[in-house]
């Protein structure tokens, strides 16, 4: 579960929409905190669309597993095309829902370092 979401984190920072979609199960619901990013996404198309308007990479700081959940902590930055819309340093966390090695669930979540 690790290497999924390390996965897609490395594709979020190289901006290749197209292997981050690979990532996913279909329907996959994706939830982030900016309106109006987010849909319940019925094809890969819609999965890449989506992720082609994320500003900030991240870099992993953290993942915990428990079940079929992986939390990961992720330090923002800018991404080869954007600037990064959050203060110098952020730290965001996501949940992933990973069944049978594919992303079911993407949400971004309130992240409290420690």
């Amino acid at each position: 579960m690790k290497a999924v979401v390390r996965a897609w984190s490395a594709n979020v920072d190289a901006e290749n929409n197209a292997a981050e979609a690979r990532l996913f199960s279909l329907p996959a619901s994706i939830s982030l905190m900016k309106a109006p990013y987010g849909c319940y996404c019925r094809t890969r198309a819609a999965v890449a669309l989506l992720h082609t308007r994320l500003l900030c990479s991240g870099k992993v700081v953290s993942i915990e597993v428990r079940g079929r959940y992986a939390t990961a902590a992720f330090r923002l930055g800018d991404r080869l095309t954007s600037r990064c819309d959050a203060p110098p340093g952020s730290v965001t966390g996501v949940r992933f829902t990973i069944v049978h090695g594919k992303i079911t669930v993407l949400k971004q979540v309130w992240f409290t370092p420690g």
